[in-house]
């Protein structure tokens, strides 16, 4: 009697998943790269693969709409009359 194992999960696939929630970027590129090498090696974590680039842009997307609204609210707080003379 044989026993099949499932597919070994790809490690940037695990590392670039945890890393979209941190550093999205960096999600983005590691899921990139786990999708080329479950591509061409056929092992397991293309869910988790696919999951990283996106939540990595959905986490990319989410900062820079922060930082332009931080930037605009900061440069209107700057631009008004001081409160002491």
């Amino acid at each position: 009697m044989t026993t099949t194992y499932p597919p070994k999960t790809n490690t940037l696939a695990l590392v670039g998943f945890i890393a979209s929630f941190m550093i999205p970027i960096v999600g983005i590129v590691l899921g990139a790269m786990a999708q080329r090498q479950i591509a061409i090696t056929q092992e397991g974590g293309r869910g988790l693969a696919r999951a990283a680039v996106i939540f990595g842009a959905l986490g990319t997307t989410f900062q820079v709409v922060f930082f332009i609204v931080w930037l605009s609210l900061f440069s209107a707080a700057i631009s008004q009359t001081p409160l002491f003379r």
